[in-house]
């Protein structure tokens, strides 16, 4: 799994939570931004329990629909996903 393999060196991870632009409906005043944002957390958590350390991670964001991979089509389910970025080392 990519956490193991990202576990084993020393850049630092950011993980980025992304959603359609189908607004989310919810009672309580949830919407994309807090689903993409748990996105981002979700897998999180799965990475730093299958080989990535805490240390690791840098930021857990959540964009929303503010950056569509399918920017022709704000709806499609392309656009629900995580990015996960590592970092460049700091120059020592």
């Amino acid at each position: 799994m990519l956490a193991s393999q990202l576990g084993k060196i020393p850049n630092k991870v950011l993980l980025e939570g992304h959603t359609d632009s189908r607004a989310y409906v919810s009672k309580t005043g949830y919407s994309n931004w807090e689903l993409s944002a748990d996105r981002a957390n979700s897998a999180r958590k799965l990475m730093q329990e299958c080989g990535l350390s805490a240390s690791q991670v840098a930021e857990v964001r959540g964009f929303a629909d503010q950056r569509l991979r399918n920017v022709s089509d704000p709806n499609s389910s392309s656009n629900r996903r995580v990015s996960i970025v590592v970092k460049y080392r700091e120059p020592k």
